[in-house]
């Protein structure tokens, strides 16, 4: 678990805040963006070893963005885990067969989130 950076795209502050506080606090290398600008310029000069992803974001959308990191080599491999209020089983369906590692819906438990990214 040493220096995993963990990379948080999530536009609600509060939820971004408690996200990347637990993540720093649990001994990952948490940083939040609340738009894909800041994410992919961050990317650009450090790819994360996992992406924390909301759809609702915006600008572009959580899945436009798993859309462009699958399609680039430098970044196809990193695992994400889709973290959004859209929760029917047609949107996760979508989430996980675009791309995404794994699907948490909003509200979650931070325990859990911490579990599913161990």
């Amino acid at each position: 678990m040493d220096n995993l950076s963990i990379y948080v795209v999530e536009d609600d502050e509060s939820i971004r805040t408690m996200v990347v506080y637990a993540l720093n606090g649990s001994g990952y290398v948490a940083r939040g963006f609340s738009d894909s600008r800041a994410f992919f310029q961050a990317v650009d000069e450090k790819a994360p070893n996992l992406v924390l992803l909301d759809i609702m974001l915006p600008g572009e959308d959580g899945l436009s963005i798993l859309k462009r990191l699958r399609s680039t080599p430098k970044t196809a491999r990193i695992p994400a885990i889709m973290l959004t209020a859209k929760s029917t089983e047609m949107d996760k369906v979508r989430g996980l067969d675009m791309g995404a590692d794994d699907y948490v819906a909003k509200p979650f438990g931070i325990l859990e989130l911490l579990s599913r990214i161990r």
